[in-house]
């Protein structure tokens, strides 16, 4: 199907749909929630839509990607004046021009299923290059030139234990057994090794143990899941949290707490937007982005700043001020938070 055959599809679909819904709105109803009588698209009394939902799937689809994206443009829009207007939407939102815009928290689910999307590509293709890297090469790092270096080390931690020509053999063996494949290859007969230890093991705790490593050594990619899983929590815990550090850091205005989560919920899409601008370069291109990436990097503190003084009103010194004492708080936390969550990820 081409575009012009797509656009006559979905226009033919937006009119039946506007007709529909007009004809109803220009007669009296009866809610079906509440029995008011009443002509329109909602309810006076309750509020709730004159909208039918028994209908076919491909109309539920298109008024949910209609609400979603709002076809009006309000998506698009909000994002372009996300993107490049700092503190813009967050001050539209409060002055009462709500309703030309996609809701604040609308852009922030949007933005963020699609970076942890990406995320989970990238890391997939990371993870996997890594496991299914050939490690054979990587053995000479320990070859005959390394070999009285290791005898060495041996001798000490062996102390009196003498280290001899078919001990030093051994070790070359094992060495080349570790390095003779891929990591995954390796892991895999770590694990058999450890379920033949497991038939004869019969302390609890270290049943335990030797089962959880050999799940880990089977399937490594159940870390990743986890951090990216607990990762996507930590980050919605962060909205309300850094909202809370701006209502500090500005007490003295007696602000609503409500205004410093809004600001928190475009800041934090911002991140989100510039996220998956430097993960999809890396995903669709193969060249090296390091200073794309850094100039990007650089612009939210850049970003941030400017928001808050067009936001908050204060100068740019007290606002650079501010922004380095909260930069120095959020980030405390976001590590204590990142580092649960590599334990929770490690705790299987």
């Amino acid at each position: 199907m081409n575009e012009t055959a797509k656009n006559r599809m979905w226009s033919k679909i937006r009119k039946r749909i506007g007709k529909s819904e007009k004809e109803k709105a220009s007669r009296e109803v009866v809610c079906k929630n509440c029995e008011t009588v009443f002509t329109g698209y909602y309810c006076p009394h309750c509020g709730q839509s004159i909208s039918d939902f028994d209908r076919p799937f491909s109309f539920l689809f298109y008024n949910f990607v209609g609400d979603f994206f709002a076809f009006d443009e309000r998506f698009f829009k909000t994002t372009i004046d996300l993107l490049f207007k700092p503190g813009y939407l967050t001050k539209e939102y409060f002055e009462g021009r709500r309703v030309r815009y996609a809701p604040p928290f609308r852009i922030f689910i949007f933005a963020s299923f699609v970076l942890f999307l990406l995320l989970e590509v990238l890391t997939n293709r990371g993870l996997d290059a890594m496991l299914d890297a050939d490690l054979r090469d990587q053995a000479s790092a320990v070859d005959s030139l390394n070999m009285p270096a290791v005898d060495s080390m041996l001798r000490v931690e062996l102390k009196d234990v003498p280290v001899g020509d078919s001990a030093q053999l051994n070790l070359n063996s094992n060495l080349k057994t570790l390095f003779g494949g891929n990591i995954r290859q390796g892991m895999a007969t770590e694990a058999e090794r450890l379920e033949q230890e497991l038939k004869t093991e019969t302390d609890k705790a270290e049943r335990k143990e030797k089962r959880e490593l050999i799940q880990l050594l089977r399937s490594p990619e159940q870390i990743k899941a986890r951090i990216l899983k607990y990762m996507s929590w930590a980050f919605f815990l962060l909205l309300p949290v850094f909202a809370l550090i701006l209502k500090l850091f500005y007490i003295r205005r007696n602000q609503n707490y409500i205004r410093h989560l809004i600001f928190s919920i475009h800041i934090h899409s911002y991140l989100f937007i510039l996220m998956i601008l430097i993960i999809g370069m890396y995903l669709t291109l193969s060249v090296n982005f390091g200073i794309v990436t850094l100039i990007l990097s650089l612009t939210f503190p850049i970003y941030t700043i400017i928001a808050m003084k067009k936001f908050y009103g204060q100068g740019i010194g007290k606002v650079v001020a501010k922004f380095v004492g909260m930069s120095f708080i959020y980030n405390t936390i976001f590590l204590g938070i990142f580092l649960f969550v590599i334990v929770e990820a490690l705790n299987l």
